[in-house]
């Protein structure tokens, strides 16, 4: 048996307590060694595969491809935790870009929003004068 190297990441995570951050180490560590383990590795790998791909040289097309199965990945992610834990679709949020109030939409949906995009009926919040999308977003979640 040949032993290949690896290569490792070490970080530690001490957030301040009452913090988003704080809620997500709380649950991390209730789980088991192995699944917290696989987790974060999943999550890794949605989120930032595409950037090490690109930092490490790969072609246009190869880091078009990692896009799409990354994401991919998130939509399904986010299909089966609405699922798993009984949440409704999320809604369209329509988001100002300016003070002329051109906006854009983002949508957020499941594999099977695309089919029933007709049939599902979400409501939007009120417009905001808030120029900056991340703190109108941040005030979403009370951050």
């Amino acid at each position: 048996m040949v032993k290949r190297k690896r290569v490792s990441l070490s970080i530690r995570l001490q957030p301040y307590p009452e913090t988003l951050l704080a809620e997500l180490v709380n649950w991390l560590n209730s789980l088991e060694q192995s699944e917290k383990k696989q987790r974060i590795e999943t999550a890794l790998i949605m989120a930032y595969l595409p950037y090490a791909r690109e930092s490490s040289g790969a072609s246009k097309a190869e880091i078009e491809r990692c896009c799409w199965e990354t994401q991919d990945m998130l939509n399904k992610h986010g299909y089966y935790l609405r699922r798993i834990l009984d949440v409704s679709e999320v809604p369209t949020l329509e988001v100002p870009l300016n003070q002329n109030e051109h906006s854009i939409m983002l949508s957020f949906s499941s594999p099977e929003a695309a089919n029933n995009k007709k049939k599902s009926r979400t409501k939007s919040p009120s417009k905001t004068k808030d120029k900056n999308i991340h703190r109108y977003i941040d005030g979403i979640f009370g951050d």
